[in-house]
């Protein structure tokens, strides 16, 4: 077990060592996602349309990503503990119990969403050209969502093994065929959307694959050993009380965009949507930094937990929370002033270009907040206080995003404030959200020095 790391590195290089990688692997990632949206901004004549179909699946996809959470995370936090305890046993039943779980999970969500397809689609808000063009897609993507659910979950694992740099590796060379293979399959077949979701299940497969291929190279993988169903379900359990957090965090970001699009529908129209849908990539683009940091200290919160070392613990969440800082408050300053050249990725036309920047001009007025945020849900999530990680994200979607997205239009629209279309209010629920998020995090933030260490197999 390679657990040496954890010991012989300063907090400030652990910090780095588990973040950049992190960061790297996240950015390339979601350029998967990024990638899909940009080749369908260049789909000639049915280019609005996909556009279109991909922002009404974002709320979908969401899901399937929340999902993939719910045991990816908790099973590297555990594997993390056990390490800092050097307890080989549990740490072997906790990674085979969540690999076991990850595949329950994300066939079982497949399965679903293949079945209740149409009612899906229908109830999204896609018709006609862009109901087709979103078929196509999803009837492949639910495939994939199960090869993507067991490639988060192992190259997770293998940053809590500490290797985060074969973490990286992996996924980027995952990404670089997704690229390669959507060029191919999109264009040169001309495939079209079918082509840009085979790119992504190729992607998703090799990412599987590579992971399974090196933990068992390292000697990392699982060993067939029994232990009672009972104990299984016991640790099942409790990495989904570990999970539960960001999970549902995650899918109260799905129920979101669902009604930002259906507000964007009412209000605006198909356009609304293309807008949106690019805005937001880029928004989640710059936020992965902000998240990697957050998913690389997991690891280590949890390994200094599993010893009991306090003082190292609260080190690393405020370094965490000063780097993830200044950081937003450089990634303001940058899409601010070169956000157009920025959004080139997406679209070359500049019509689009300039209302898509005042869409991000308002929703990235508060990101450099965010970083402290997830920092401090990090912190409660992994010591044992998921229900207060909850609490912080229904906050900002439930308490706050909802209620605004469905209330700014009327207010803006009889009250003609600014001479603010009520279709561009919609956009400033993400500021205001931001806001009162944070200040529910601070109040949890206040007492984390007094957050108790919590054993989930007690």
């Amino acid at each position: 077990m390679n657990n040496t790391i954890y010991e012989s590195q300063s907090v400030n290089k652990l910090i780095m060592t588990f973040s950049l990688p992190a960061i790297f692997s996240l950015i390339i990632e979601t350029m998967t996602s990024v990638v899909d949206t940009s080749f369908a901004g260049h789909l000639a004549s049915q280019s609005e349309s996909a556009l279109t179909a991909m922002g009404l699946l974002s709320p979908l996809l969401a899901v399937f990503v929340a999902l993939q959470t719910l045991f990816a995370i908790s099973t590297a936090i555990m594997i993390s503990k056990y390490l800092g305890r050097n307890d080989r046993l549990k740490l072997n039943n906790y990674f085979k119990s969540g690999f076991i779980m990850t595949l329950v999970v994300s066939i079982s969500t497949s399965l679903l969403v293949y079945l209740f397809m149409d009612s899906i689609l229908s109830a999204l808000g896609a018709e006609a050209e862009v109901y087709t063009l979103a078929h196509d897609y999803l009837k492949i993507i639910i495939v994939s969502n199960i090869f993507s659910a067991v490639g988060y979950t192992l190259t997770s694992t293998i940053r809590a093994f500490g290797n985060p740099k074969a973490e990286a590796i992996i996924i980027v060379l995952s990404v670089v065929i997704n690229i390669v293979s959507n060029a191919i399959l999109t264009f040169g077949f001309q495939l079209g959307m079918v082509g840009i979701a085979l790119g992504t299940l190729i992607s998703e497969l090799v990412c599987a694959v590579l992971a399974i291929m090196y933990l068992v190279k390292n000697k990392n993988w699982f060993t067939s050993n029994r232990f009672s169903v009972r104990a299984f379900f016991t640790m099942s359990y409790n990495m989904f009380k570990i999970g539960f957090a960001q999970t549902t965090i995650q899918l109260l970001a799905g129920v979101t965009a669902f009604i930002v699009n259906y507000q964007l529908l009412t209000v605006g129209g198909n356009s609304h949507i293309a807008l949106w849908n690019i805005a937001n990539k880029m928004y989640l683009l710059m936020l992965m930094p902000i998240i990697g940091i957050t998913q690389a200290v997991q690891t280590i919160i949890a390994y200094f937990n599993g010893k009991g070392d306090e003082v190292k613990k609260l080190m690393v969440v405020k370094k965490t929370v000063q780097y993830c800082f200044f950081y937003g408050i450089g990634i303001t300053a940058i899409v601010f002033l070169f956000g157009k050249y920025i959004l080139l990725l997406f679209t070359g036309d500049q019509e689009i270009i300039e209302s898509v920047m005042s869409i991000i001009q308002v929703i990235f007025i508060t990101f450099p907040v965010l970083g402290v945020t997830y920092t401090i849900m990090t912190l409660l999530q992994v010591t044992g206080s998921e229900m207060k990680a909850v609490i912080i994200g229904m906050t900002r979607q439930v308490v706050s995003v909802i209620p605004l997205v469905v209330l700014l239009p009327y207010i803006f629209e009889k009250y003609d404030i600014f001479n603010i279309t009520p279709s561009f209010s919609i956009f400033f629920a993400i500021p205001l959200a931001d806001i009162l998020t944070l200040a529910i995090a601070l109040l949890f933030f206040r007492k984390a020095k007094k957050i108790p260490y919590v054993d989930h197999d007690r």
